[in-house]
């Protein structure tokens, strides 16, 4: 297992599985797996190009990407002290060997290079309670809820505001 900082070069790799997530998971991704689909490539190319201002870790096993992890974060000064995680995903049949854990540990390690960010935020669909029990194991605590936070198919679902306050021991 090997985890690192994707580029522009990984785009092939970072799509096919982006939109793999969507369709296996799509009460946990914002757009529909048409919106995603329809995003230029170089839209697309533009996530994994690290600055300080965002990064995207992925998990290879075998040369192949079985697992992402984003961070983002807004440069204007009042919250540029926060970033958010995002795309979090890691394939079926990867998902019981701590992939995730691995992943959110580099992203995490990442940020608390970054002096001035001092808070990583995140949103979980709450009938996701693996995800939930994993972010709470890594330090995350519950900041409130988004009651119909997205509508899928008719049906609402609501989301659990998580954050990891990095300057806290």
């Amino acid at each position: 297992m090997k985890i690192r900082a994707l580029t522009p070069a990984d785009l092939a790799s970072y799509r096919q599985l982006r939109l793999e997530s969507i369709l296996d998971a799509p009460s946990s991704f914002v757009p529909t797996h048409e919106e995603e689909s329809a995003l230029p490539e170089e839209q697309m190319a533009a996530r994994l190009k690290e600055s300080p201002f965002q990064v995207t870790y992925g998990a290879f096993q075998d040369k192949v990407l079985v697992g992402v992890v984003g961070l983002v974060r807004d440069a204007r000064s009042k919250i540029c002290h926060r970033a958010t995680v995002v795309g979090v995903y890691v394939t079926p049949q990867a998902r019981a060997g701590g992939i995730a854990q691995r992943l959110f540990e580099a992203a995490i390690a990442h940020a608390r290079n970054i002096p001035e960010l001092v808070q990583l935020d995140l949103k979980v669909n709450t009938i996701n309670p693996g995800a939930r029990a994993l972010y709470a194991k890594l330090g995350f605590v519950s900041c409130g809820f988004d009651h119909r936070a997205m509508r899928i198919e008719g049906k609402f679902h609501d989301e659990e505001r998580m954050a990891l306050y990095l300057d806290v021991i």
